[in-house]
């Protein structure tokens, strides 16, 4: 009971954490870029939208190539997460940190980001015109198609389909990298 207990209030603390993670890896990005207004909240209400976890920046401000990182780094961000946890596993169980909580954070990292980031993405309907400018949150591969579209002319059609497969490529790799890690941090 009281391991069940740990084990859900880990992965709630764990979501909260990667949502300010993600947050703060397009205000980074953002800001590396020449964005000094970008910041993030976790969550606002205007009008008849909401979002949970919104990163706020000036998208007038960067070019194409530019917003398509803007919108990665949350991603690219979780994911360091991600593959630190999967070095901790590799090094074997230590004191507090342990390996449920590591192979968790691994889960909650790819299925509550890549995957959630993906399927967002996927469903998103791509506007002929995204609007640009000051206090702007996108969903984050709705945009990343919308600015890539915007600077070559892909169709979006293949756009989705190259993120799909790049996040097929991607989990493969993560697995193989996770299964690596825990067979190397048992014999430890």
């Amino acid at each position: 009971m009281i391991a069940t207990f740990q084990r859900v209030l880990f992965g709630l603390v764990f979501i909260f954490v990667m949502v300010n993670v993600h947050e703060i890896g397009h205000t980074t990005v953002a800001r590396l870029l020449g964005d000094d207004s970008a910041h993030y909240v976790l969550y606002q209400v205007q009008g008849r939208s909401s979002c949970l976890g919104c990163n706020l920046y000036d998208s007038s401000r960067l070019g194409d190539v530019a917003n398509v990182l803007v919108n990665l780094g949350g991603v690219i961000f979780t994911q360091l997460l991600c593959w630190i946890a999967i070095f901790l596993l590799a090094g074997g169980e230590r004191g507090l940190i342990k390996r449920w909580m590591l192979l968790s954070a691994i889960g909650i990292t790819w299925l509550g980001d890549v995957v959630v980031q993906l399927v967002q993405g996927l469903v998103a309907n791509v506007p002929q015109d995204l609007p640009r400018g000051p206090e702007r949150t996108y969903t984050d591969y709705q945009a990343v198609v919308w600015f890539i579209r915007d600077q070559t002319g892909t169709a979006v059609s293949e756009l989705k389909a190259v993120l799909l497969l790049a996040t097929i490529a991607y989990s493969a790799l993560l697995l193989s990298a996770t299964r690596w890690a825990l067979s190397r941090g048992l014999r430890r």
